[in-house]
């Protein structure tokens, strides 16, 4: 009898056809192209606001981009409350200045009429910008302040470092 041809035994859980591996690769690579595609040309997609949300941050924004430098200005000569140490109140004489200070409100947003005639000052617009660049306004005015006429004409002992109501450099 010749040589039998010899029988190879299948065991269990042997090598997986190949067709279902091929498939499950293309997947597996056709995944991941995508998903690397919209990452790096930015199509993923922002979280959506809710409409109330939306409103506030726009107005937020636009309080960023609008914001104002301004002075209270004293109306007429008269004693008025003072921020700083040892002083409750300070001599000033009209058309003087009481306070520097940057809103994103504007005027009747940071002050009310009543509050301006009770304490006696007008508000002066000085300058209309981004709030970084009115705060860097604010911070000229308040460091400037000493050479200002108004104060360093004043007797040295009633010279001050800055405007009455600003009570530190912010």
């Amino acid at each position: 009898m010749g040589a039998d041809k010899p029988q190879v035994e299948r065991t269990e859980g042997g090598f997986p056809p190949i067709i279902p591996v091929l498939l499950l690769g293309a997947v597996v690579f056709v995944l991941s192209i995508a998903l690397l595609s919209r990452i790096f040309t930015g199509e993923t997609e922002a979280p959506k606001l809710k409409p109330q949300e939306e409103a506030k941050l726009l107005k937020r924004l636009k309080e960023i981009d609008e914001a104002e430098q301004y002075a209270l200005i004293a109306i007429a000569p008269g004693w008025y409350p003072c921020n700083h140490p040892d002083r409750a109140t300070f001599y000033l004489l009209a058309g003087e200045v009481w306070k520097y200070g940057t809103t994103t409100k504007g005027q009747f947003g940071r002050y009310s009429i009543k509050y301006l005639a009770g304490i006696n000052v007008s508000y002066l617009l000085q300058f209309r910008g981004t709030i970084a660049e009115c705060l860097k306004e604010e911070q000229l005015k308040l460091f400037y302040y000493p050479y200002l006429p108004e104060n360093s004409t004043r007797p040295e002992k009633d010279q001050l470092p800055r405007p009455p109501y600003n009570s530190k450099m912010q």
